[in-house]
């Protein structure tokens, strides 16, 4: 049996942050990742062959405005290591052929529709509802849509309006978009790395019970670990599993979330063998991919990485090489390298801020904390800030 003050399932930058606060307060915390290395979704892949060459597997893009991410990045000494991001835009890819944003959108459809739809509001309406009212529907059916399919990595028609684009204040000292030499993933290696956090990798947990001295979790491997206090930091589905016996009002409550699966493949190309140029990514219109996003943000002299996000079932290990060789022009043969990773994503859908709050109420005046992104949106900054707050209500515990 190994005990720890604090115990959080999950070393996302959900999961990271929490850690962080407690450590800052001087809290002392036990972080378990089931996978070899931490960091969830936000994952920087090295490859072998390049070098120390790495491309973003997940979440890629970090703003000026990300406040709760900054103040981590700054308590852990990491400000001065951010690094801009090259001004290269996202294109469309439209059978193979790479397009403007603009020259797929319908200019006089647009104008007919805008002045009325700027004066609808969000609340209660879809994505889809949303912006086919605020541009029309050939706009939303061929540009917005996929558009949006690509950021949120799933069809993104039915997911909540109110969820994207959010209004957040601006640090005028930080640059609008930043990256960190070693990748994203940095934040969350340096911020568990701090003293007082102890992190146990290879570590899965499988359940969750209640105990005198507050919860036990058991892992795969076999081991007991005992908290008196817990924080779930994992996919709302793999939260409702855990919590099935210990808190089964707030595992139904969980399992109402729909979670979508993205199958990513990432890889490493020299640089020569890719004749487009430079592109922050490429949003798929009716493929068998939503998107692909590009390491071209922090050029290199020698390689291109890509990392595309394949719609789940569609095609194996070498459907998908092949697909990436198409879009890419170029042989497969040219992929020196790749990599092959499964994440999930939330899928909520609108009425979802009423079961969000349904669920802190649940939640009020217990020693178990959830955080992730499938509270307020999945942007990193959702996830932090929930994390942040959901810190703050351990501290009102006392």
């Amino acid at each position: 049996m190994k005990s720890a003050s604090v115990l959080i399932i999950g070393s996302g930058i959900a999961g990271t942050t929490f850690a962080h606060r407690c450590a800052r307060a001087g809290l002392p915390v036990t972080v378990l990742e089931r996978d070899s290395e931490p960091g969830g979704a936000l994952r920087s892949h090295r490859f072998a062959k390049g070098g120390g060459f790495w491309t973003e597997l997940g979440a890629h893009t970090c703003y000026n405005s990300y406040g709760t991410l900054l103040s981590v990045i700054e308590e852990c000494g990491l400000l001065k290591e951010l690094r801009p991001r090259a001004k290269v835009g996202f294109k469309f890819l439209v059978e193979n052929q790479v397009k403007s944003i603009l020259s797929q959108l319908h200019i006089l459809e647009a104008a007919r529709h805008l002045p009325l739809g700027l004066r609808t509001s969000k609340a209660g309406l879809s994505v889809a509802d949303y912006y086919t009212r605020l541009l029309g529907a050939k706009n939303y059916s061929d540009v917005l849509a996929p558009a949006f399919n690509a950021v949120m990595c799933q069809a993104a028609g039915g997911l909540p309006a109110e969820m994207l684009f959010k209004k957040r204040p601006r640090r005028a000292d930080v640059q609008r978009t930043y990256t960190l030499p070693q990748g994203l993933q940095s934040v969350v290696k340096t911020a568990l790395a701090q003293p007082g956090v102890t992190l146990a990798t290879g570590r899965e947990a499988v359940s969750v019970e209640r105990a005198d001295a507050g919860f036990e979790v058991a892992t795969a491997a076999g081991e007991t670990y005992q908290a008196r206090l817990l924080v779930v930091a994992t996919p709302a589905n793999v939260a409702a599993q855990l919590l099935r016996h210990a808190f089964p009002s707030v595992s139904e409550k969980l399992s109402r979330i729909r979670v979508e699966t993205i199958e990513t493949v990432g890889v490493l190309v020299p640089r020569a063998a890719v004749k487009s140029p430079p592109v922050a990514g490429l949003i798929a219109r009716d493929d068998l991919f939503y998107s692909a996003v590009s390491r071209d943000v922090v050029p290199d002299a020698t390689w291109r990485g890509f990392a595309f996000h394949f719609k789940p079932g569609k095609l194996d290990a070498q459907g998908k090489l092949r697909r990436i060789a198409d879009a890419l022009g170029i042989a497969t043969a040219d992929i020196v390298e790749s990599v092959f990773r499964t994440n999930a994503l939330p899928s909520p859908r609108v009425g979802h801020a009423a079961l969000v709050e349904s669920l802190d109420a649940t939640l009020t005046g217990m020693p178990l904390f959830l955080v992730g992104n499938y509270f307020e949106g999945v942007s990193i900054e959702d996830c932090a800030a929930r994390a942040a707050a959901e810190f703050t209500r351990l501290t009102s515990l006392g």
